[in-house]
């Protein structure tokens, strides 16, 4: 898992590249995630397995302005957990602006039953809880530019997907290459809060990696 995924305690990444500013990413503790849903196993300093169904965690309190996870994806657990849609699908990605359960910004990378990036805003106004918004409040972002031929995500392989938001742009980087870009709606500049990663359905090694918090609480 090391090997798959390593990355220097103080690397520097060009999370948005192409008209984003590049900022420091740094390794994250596993121990500094604040699990919200599911659980994981750390593998080692940087790095955790997560085998839950369901799996939510952020980073602390703060904004942050990038994130990037790297991952290898394993297969499908042992246990399956359809989204609230009833749709059962395999799944991992980054959470921004994550200010609880009913307000914040997703970037996921699809993995069954289909392939692709996909860019939502859940924005509930007023509610905090999974039990308050359920599934609702959700709206999907279409891109104003996306890369075709993403690369194919199989066991085994490691990939990385990183996220930059500057000014109302969203830039979305997949095996450091420009993968996705465009504006995000006013919603999700109504709140802001923690990066952290999701993943649904699957196994998987996983290394996140934060910009510095910001001091203040306006994205």
């Amino acid at each position: 898992m090391a090997a798959a995924i390593a990355c220097t305690c103080a690397c520097t990444h060009a999370a948005g590249p192409e008209g984003a500013v590049a900022q420091a990413l740094v390794a994250v503790d596993p121990a500094d995630l604040h699990v919200s849903s599911g659980s994981l196993t750390n593998t080692s300093a940087t790095s955790f397995r997560v085998e839950h169904p369901s799996f939510r965690a952020e980073l602390g309190e703060a904004p942050r302005g990038s994130a990037e996870i790297s991952f290898v994806y394993r297969g499908p657990g042992r246990k399956e957990a359809p989204l609230a849609s009833g749709e059962l699908r395999r799944q991992i990605g980054l959470k921004l602006g994550a200010r609880d359960p009913c307000n914040v910004v997703y970037a996921m990378w699809h993995i069954e039953p289909s392939q692709g990036l996909e860019v939502s805003v859940k924005s509930n106004p007023g509610q905090s809880t999974h039990a308050e918004c359920s599934d609702h409040g959700y709206t999907f972002v279409k891109p104003a530019w996306s890369r075709a031929n993403l690369p194919t995500v199989e066991a085994g392989a490691s990939h990385t997907l990183s996220a930059t938001i500057a000014g109302d742009t969203l830039r979305i980087s997949a095996d450091g290459q420009l993968a996705w870009a465009g504006a995000l709606p006013p919603q999700a500049f109504t709140f802001d809060g923690p990066v952290g990663v999701r993943s649904d359905n699957g196994v998987f090694d996983v290394e996140l990696r934060a910009s510095a918090a910001k001091g203040g609480t306006a994205r």
